[in-house]
């Protein structure tokens, strides 16, 4: 599971836009390929979908998650997309990196747009190798959960469009005796190349290898235990650190500090219960671990600019 960051422009966008506020759902790679007519039920971890002007509507139509990891390349065109409240432009060369924690929606595409999306579903990344992969990831999470769309020069979308395509013919070989393993090393080929890049463009100094531990550490503790833990002091300790150092650490490597990370996961976290289930907010308030109801209403409000009441009633 990826990192995610605080919607403080949620209303914001909303009153942009002039739109009525959008269901948030959360789709599968199976539903995704169903909306363009894609029938293949076989390809419910891993799947490449190539997606015209029309598909890239079908599929981003409403505001909504993607229950993967999912690479976009902008093959050819122009267009806008919406991500956790902020617009992007996009044209060829465009790369869009999200996570399964990424509000996305397609205001606008020209009718000659197309992309190529690349989509893993996390129990499949859970696959790849702790050490080298799940680091990789995090490291996105972290770098990019912010600015989550890149421009590549021409060199770097054909070598990134040429990795998705060797992963979508590991995909398709099916009678591969080993075509998980194929599939595996070659996403990491893909993750290899898209560091290079994204180390390359310098969107942030460089990081020891000592804090960028520190940091993943803190993600995978965060993961494990936002809903419970909501203070600082219990995730430094564990990693034998002070709260100031974590929030330090924290701040060079992605421009959020360590308690913006904590009311993050809680806000998205918030807003997906209030908005998918049935579950009363008193029981919300709970499952978050907020003191009271009046607590949890503060907290959200403070984010959103509305309470978690009128908010579900916005969703419906």
């Amino acid at each position: 599971m990826d990192i995610t960051h605080i919607y403080s422009t949620f209303v914001r966008a909303q009153c942009k836009t002039k739109m009525k506020a959008p269901q948030h759902d959360i789709r599968t790679i199976a539903e995704i390929a169903a909306a363009i007519g894609r029938q293949n039920q076989t390809r419910r971890s891993v799947d490449c979908i190539c997606l015209d002007a029309d598909g890239a509507r079908r599929v981003f139509q409403t505001e909504s998650y993607i229950d993967a990891t999912s690479a976009i390349l902008i093959c050819s065109g122009t267009g806008e997309m919406w991500i956790n409240g902020e617009p992007y432009r996009l044209k060829s060369g465009t790369i869009i990196l999200i996570s399964v924690a990424h509000l996305c929606l397609v205001s606008q595409c020209s009718d000659d747009f197309s992309c190529i999306c690349m989509m893993v579903s996390e129990e499949f990344m859970n696959r790849m190798d702790a050490t080298d992969m799940i680091y990789r990831r995090i490291k996105y999470g972290a770098r990019l959960y912010n600015t989550p769309v890149m421009q590549l020069d021409e060199e770097s979308a054909v070598k990134i469009s040429s990795r998705i395509d060797a992963v979508e013919a590991a995909v398709n070989d099916t009678r591969h005796l080993y075509r998980d393993e194929v599939i595996l090393n070659r996403l990491l080929a893909f993750y290899l190349d898209t560091s290079d890049i994204i180390d390359r463009q310098e969107l942030l100094p460089a990081d020891s290898a000592r804090d960028q531990n520190i940091a993943k550490s803190f993600i995978e503790l965060l993961v494990a235990n936002y809903r419970q833990e909501h203070k600082v002091t219990f995730y430094s300790s564990r990693l034998n650190i002070s709260e100031h150092y974590l929030s330090l650490i924290m701040k060079r490597i992605t421009g959020q500090s360590a308690s913006d990370f904590i009311f993050g996961m809680l806000y998205s976290d918030a807003r997906s219960l209030l908005a998918t289930s049935k579950l009363s907010i008193q029981e919300i308030t709970s499952i978050l671990n907020f003191s009271d109801q009046s607590a949890f209403g503060k907290f959200f409000k403070r984010r959103s600019g509305i309470s978690p009441l009128d908010y579900r009633k916005l969703q419906k």
